[in-house]
C-alpha cells in the first residue's frame, strides 16, 4: 500500500508532514519510502507564488501538483470553501503513475500512522473507508441525504458516508475521480449552507461512488481523538478535531492534558514537537 497525504505549500502543512512522515519512517522503517508519495499543491491561494520544489527541510517523496484554481484555468478569486478540492485535483495529477491494481491509500495532511496496515485483497470496484463521519457530522444517509440524492442513479446502495482513510485500487479510484471532481464543483455552485459547502467533497464522494457502482466498505481503522476510542484495529489517526493537540493553536500546546496512548506518545516523541 503507497499512503498519500495531501498537502499545501504554506506552513500550516509543513510540520502537518513532518509528523506524518516521521510516524511512516517509525512504522515502516526501511520500506517507508516505497510506501509513501505526497502531495504538494503548489500555493494556496490565487495572490500567492506558485513553489515549483519543496522548500521545506524534508526527504519525504513527493509530487509538486497545481492547486485546483490553476488546475481548472480559474483567474477570479477562489473562498476557502473551494479548497479541499485540492484533494482529488491533486490525485488526478498523479494517479497515472500507479499501475491500476495498486492499493493506495489516501489522507489529509493532518494524519498519521499508528501501526503498519494489515493488507488484504481489495476488490477493484470497492474503496475501504472510515464511515464515522457519517454519524459524526455528515449525515449522508439521513439528514442530509437531499443533498446528494439529485446525483443518484443506483438507489443509493454503494454509499456509506466514510472518507479518509480512503484505501483503494488505483482502479477504483479513477473511476470515481472525474465524478467526485464534477459534483463536488456543481455543490459549490449551489445555495447551500458553508458547512455543506465545507463538506462538499465528502458529499461528492459518496455520490460519485453511487453513480460509478464503485462500493463503499466500512472499516474502523482510524482513531480520531476526543471523538472515538483507540483500539488495536486502528492503523491510522486524524488529529483533526483534537482539543488538546489542537492543530490550529499549535504549537501554543499543553503537553499536560495528553492521554498516554500510542497517538500522544507519538507526538510527544516527534522530533519537532513544540518547536
Amino acid at each position: 500500500m503507497i499512503s498519500i497525504p495531501v498537502s499545501v505549500h504554506v506552513d500550516h502543512f509543513k510540520w502537518q508532514l513532518d509528523l506524518f512522515w516521521y510516524s511512516h519512517l517509525r512504522v515502516y522503517g526501511d520500506a517507508a519510502r516505497d510506501k509513501a508519495k505526497a502531495i504538494v499543491i503548489k500555493r494556496n491561494v490565487i495572490s500567492e507564488p506558485k513553489h515549483e520544489r519543496l522548500e521545506w527541510d524534508t526527504d519525504i517523496p513527493h509530487v509538486m501538483c497545481e492547486s485546483f484554481f490553476d488546475y481548472f484555468g480559474e483567474t477570479t478569486p477562489t473562498n476557502h470553501l473551494h479548497k479541499p478540492l485540492n484533494i482529488q485535483v491533486g490525485l488526478s495529477q498523479i494517479i497515472d503513475q500507479f499501475d491500476d491494481d495498486q492499493i493506495v491509500e489516501l489522507l489529509d495532511c493532518d494524519m498519521f500512522h499508528l501501526r503498519p496496515y494489515r493488507e488484504a485483497d481489495i476488490d477493484a470496484r470497492h474503496l475501504i473507508v472510515c464511515d464515522i463521519y457519517e454519524t459524526w457530522h455528515l449525515g449522508s444517509l439521513s439528514t442530509y441525504r437531499p443533498v446528494i440524492e439529485m446525483f443518484f442513479e443506483n438507489g443509493g446502495r454503494f454509499y456509506n458516508g466514510g472518507f479518509v482513510p480512503i484505501i483503494g485500487r488505483v482502479a477504483a479510484f479513477k473511476r470515481v475521480l472525474p465524478h467526485w471532481i464534477a459534483v463536488h464543483r456543481q455543490m459549490l455552485s449551489m445555495d447551500y449552507p458553508k458547512l455543506i459547502h465545507w463538506w462538499a467533497g465528502m458529499y461528492a464522494l459518496q455520490a460519485a461512488c453511487e453513480k460509478t457502482q464503485v462500493q463503499m466498505v466500512a472499516e474502523d481503522c482510524c482513531y480520531f481523538p476526543s471523538v472515538n476510542d483507540l483500539r488495536e484495529s486502528h492503523h491510522v489517526c486524524h488529529y483533526s478535531c483534537d482539543r488538546y493537540f489542537d492543530k490550529n493553536l499549535y504549537p501554543r500546546i499543553d503537553p499536560a492534558t495528553f492521554d498516554d496512548n500510542l497517538f500522544y506518545r507519538r507526538v510527544r516523541e516527534w522530533p519537532n514537537f513544540l518547536k
